[in-house]
């Protein structure tokens, strides 16, 4: 029907928004509310839309029809008949309102306790790891009780105010009988119409007791649409659809201003260049704003002041599809679906054939792994592609970056943690795919980057050493202290 169509481009909607959110949006507290939102809540407006919706209206015309025959034999008892009805509905009118207010804590407790699980899910190896830290177990009972304790009391009180309302109508109809009683006895009115009324009134009386149920849906409705409005017509980062693309992928960071929203971490007045075709690495301590910088050129945030040019043009006049589709990104946290091993690669492009894909994976060196399983390129990855090896998904990493062939390549250092047999195959596929491409190195060794044409160091946001390997080592520089660590 027409309201599960529109409940599904309302999911078509927030699938296409939550894409165009900074991911500042996507805090913990956030991903438990848009877990909220895409089942519970879209759930909700699907019953509001294909169910209540239509029933209203074949209700209310039902008690019209029995209003109006019943007009015939009586105005007088028509009138006594219907005289609870707008009492009621007054009553319910303010009970929705008050119910909102209940329904609307208690899906907020619902949002906190699914982030917290959500939370708890992710930690689940280090919470069995250290079995006496029971902080994050006591939240999550504590959140879960929460939620309990408000379920019950929005339950309790739409049935109480339920009740109420069946009792108004109740009083209606014995108001009727009491008056056609008295009016049969004085003989004012034949026993025929009496019983006419007895009768079919409760024809009249069952699509208000109906608004019981009604009164549910609507309540979750109201609280449910609310909720989508945050998500639907939230900000989101600007997209110049009708801007052009550079022919050019040299990358200029002009006197850059930004903080993390509720974080002391700023970056103050930042510029520098990288070369079309050259390998750029940024060293620092953990915290230093190495993945700020890499973040901010995939515009995951907008930048508070100052600009980041590619090609000379400001990355946010370029649409926003199109200035992904410039940049690979190889991180060393891997996000794998659980889907096939296929369809894990295509990722990296929309459409791609399987002829493609195989030569991705042969220039990956993830090739022969992936023939040497029973299905193939149909073997199921597994959640977060927990069946492969942190080598393994690494590599399909690579190989997404080779299917996409973007000219500029960020590159999160990706042998740590792994086997040496995984680091070398990683080590020959990286720089193979590092050929004729703007490389923009996150360093986590030293010691991979020494033939890098800039390094970038960093310190608290700042940038405060920059030059070759060489030429940072001659000086008694910042660099040369982390290197002196490093070996």
């Amino acid at each position: 029907g027409a309201g599960f169509d529109i409940v599904q481009q309302i999911r078509e909607r927030m699938i296409v928004k939550l894409k165009l959110f900074s991911l500042g949006f996507y805090t913990n507290e956030r991903l438990g509310e848009i877990n909220t939102i895409l089942h519970k809540d879209v759930d909700n407006m699907s019953m509001v839309l294909g169910h209540m919706a239509p029933r209203m209206f074949g209700d209310f015309l039902t008690a019209l029809l029995v209003l109006t025959g019943l007009s015939f034999f009586s105005i007088k008892f028509s009138l006594i008949m219907s005289i609870s009805v707008p009492v009621a509905l007054v009553f319910l009118y303010i009970s929705i309102k008050n119910a909102e207010k209940a329904e609307h804590k208690n899906n907020s407790a619902l949002a906190h306790m699914v982030s917290l699980f959500v939370e708890y899910v992710r930690g689940i190896s280090v919470i069995k790891s250290f079995s006496n830290n029971k902080a994050l177990t006591n939240e999550l009972e504590k959140k879960t009780m929460a939620f309990g304790k408000t379920s019950k009391q929005a339950s309790r009180f739409k049935a109480k105010q339920l009740a109420l309302f069946g009792l108004i109508l109740d009083a209606g109809y014995f108001l009727l009988i009491l008056c056609g009683g008295i009016s049969v006895i004085n003989g004012s009115t034949d026993v025929f119409t009496f019983i006419i009324f007895a009768v079919v009134s409760r024809e009249f009386y069952k699509p208000f007791a109906s608004m019981e149920m009604h009164y549910m849906y609507y309540v979750s409705g109201v609280d449910s649409y609310e909720r989508l409005g945050k998500i639907l017509y939230a900000d989101v980062i600007p997209d110049n659809k009708n801007g052009t693309v550079p022919d050019k992928n040299n990358i200029a960071f002009e006197n850059i201003e930004f903080a993390y929203e509720e974080d002391e971490f700023t970056i103050d007045n930042l510029s520098f260049d990288i070369e079309e075709n050259t390998m750029t690495a940024l060293v620092g301590e953990s915290g230093s704003g190495k993945t700020t910088i890499s973040n901010l050129l995939l515009r995951f945030y907008d930048v508070k002041g100052g600009s980041i040019r590619i090609g000379g043009m400001d990355i946010r006049d370029i649409p926003y599809d199109e200035l992904l589709d410039k940049i690979s990104i190889v991180m060393q946290n891997v996000q794998l679906f659980d889907n096939t091993i296929e369809e894990n690669i295509r990722v990296g492009k929309k459409g791609a054939t399987m002829e493609e894909i195989v030569e991705a994976c042969k220039r990956a060196r993830i090739h022969d792994f992936i023939m040497s399983l029973p299905e193939g390129y149909q073997t199921h990855a597994g959640e977060n592609g927990g069946l492969l090896s942190g080598g393994q998904r690494q590599r399909i990493s690579i190989a997404r970056a080779f299917l996409k062939d973007s000219p500029i390549l960020i590159l999160d250092e990706m042998t740590s943690n792994v086997d040496p047999v995984n680091e070398s195959l990683i080590q020959d596929a990286i720089t193979e795919l590092s050929r004729n491409r703007t490389i923009l190195v996150i360093a986590h060794h030293l010691k991979t980057i020494k033939e890098a044409d800039q390094i970038l160091v960093f310190k608290g946001g700042n940038l405060v050493e920059k030059g070759r390997h060489d030429e940072l080592l001659a000086k008694n520089s910042y660099y040369n202290k982390l290197w002196q660590l490093s070996v």
